[in-house]
């Protein structure tokens, strides 16, 4: 028969009471670790989706401010504006809402 010294099994008992005692206090930090890291990828993908955003309209107001051909353009096509002495005319296809706009 083999015999175990009491004093091993003491210490092998006091070692995984230890062990579990660290564990049980680090797992619910390790789990706001984790959380924190994934909340941290999700703000730096949202960063960089307004950054390109950002880039995107900044071009587009300095082409507003500094592009006249560009100005008119938008400026026709999103408020139905007209050139002085232009007739515009609107086509209204059938089912369509004709609700009219006050620039046509």
């Amino acid at each position: 028969m083999v015999r175990t010294h009491p004093k091993k099994a003491t210490l092998a008992v006091i070692f995984f009471l230890i062990a579990a005692v660290f564990a049980a206090l680090l797992a619910p930090r390790a789990l706001q670790v984790y959380k924190l890291r994934e909340r941290s990828d999700a703000l730096e993908k949202e960063l960089f989706q307004l950054k390109k955003q950002n880039e995107t309209l900044e071009l587009e107001l300095r082409l507003l401010r500094d592009d006249p051909v560009y100005l008119e353009k938008v400026a026709r096509a999103k408020f139905n504006k007209a050139k002085e002495g232009e007739i515009v005319y609107k086509v209204v296809r059938e089912g369509q809402n004709t609700k009219s706009s006050p620039n046509a």
